[in-house]
């Protein structure tokens, strides 16, 4: 694929591109769920073209992760936001990937030029083609245009702050260090029917199989359950707001899996609860 033309495209049509965007931050309780996980000194496999899953992991001591994700602008993104958690402080990393603030109003310093000239050395250093796409964005399309790239689901920055533990005010300092020094490699496909060539102590799939027909939930539970060492959890689906409906659970019938429902806390109203779909390898 050519990239360029990738970009181009999807920002001229603005059509409903589904998993083809990408999110600016997770829309999940990422620190609400992890814990569940042994990640330390452990691998992943994991969606999400946010990256938040990803950098969570690292925190908590992963340091072997794949990120598998149909949109082909993830790997871009994660050295982007890397150069940014390297050069900027929380307040402008946040200011500068967010386009509203916590009363819905537009950012100014979203995405600017100015900011970007304070990364793009970091940028080069980390990966030159992310420098090269990012700067042929910033520089040739506006701001409203560049949006078109990302999901419009947009979290408020209340909400991305809670669900990322390495926004915490303790843990923003050490997180670039940290992310320099893991194993990190991209996978630009769908998950539902891509074959791994390898097994994994941790997967976390998100909400995929939501969107999925019944057939590509069978291969993706297959390729999950073929990509899993013994004892190795999986995330299967992540479900919002299921205090107030648990509808979609159990999304798989129960034949199908052995899996188990945990509650954690929403990643938006502390009133309710969000829920994850786990499977354990026998």
């Amino acid at each position: 694929m050519d990239i360029f033309n990738y970009i181009d495209k999807e920002i001229i049509n603005n059509k409903d591109k589904s998993f083809n965007q990408l999110y600016l931050f997770t829309n999940e309780n990422v620190d609400a769920y992890k814990g569940y996980f042994n990640l330390n000194n452990k691998s992943l496999l994991t969606v999400g073209s946010s990256l938040d899953q990803a950098i969570n992991a690292a925190l908590d001591g992963c340091k072997d992760i794949t990120v598998c994700d149909i949109c082909p602008l993830t790997k871009y993104y994660y050295y982007l936001k890397l150069a940014s958690i390297l050069t900027l402080s929380k307040e402008d990393f946040l200011l500068f990937l967010c386009p509203i603030d916590d009363y819905d109003n537009y950012n100014r310093k979203f995405l600017t030029h100015k900011t970007f000239n304070k990364i793009k050395d970091t940028l080069k250093v980390l990966d030159y083609d992310s420098y090269y796409i990012w700067n042929y964005l910033i520089n040739k399309y506006s701001k409203t245009q560049i949006k078109k790239l990302f999901r419009s689901d947009i979290s408020y920055l209340e909400s991305i702050i809670k669900c990322n533990t390495y926004l915490f005010d303790n843990y923003y300092e050490s997180i670039g260090k940290i992310l320099q020094n893991i194993n990190i490699n991209f996978i630009n496909n769908d998950i539902t029917t891509y074959q791994f060539n390898r097994k994994y102590d941790n997967i976390w799939l998100s909400n995929v199989a939501q969107y999925t027909s019944y057939d590509e939930r069978n291969n993706l539970l297959n390729n999950c359950y073929n990509s899993m060492h013994k004892d190795s959890l999986a995330l299967l689906c992540y479900f919002w707001n299921t205090t107030m409906t648990i509808k979609g659970l159990p999304l798989f019938e129960p034949n199908e899996i052995d899996a188990y429902k945990i509650e954690i806390p929403s990643a938006y109203v502390d009133s309710i609860a969000d829920s994850i779909l786990v499977y354990k390898m026998k």
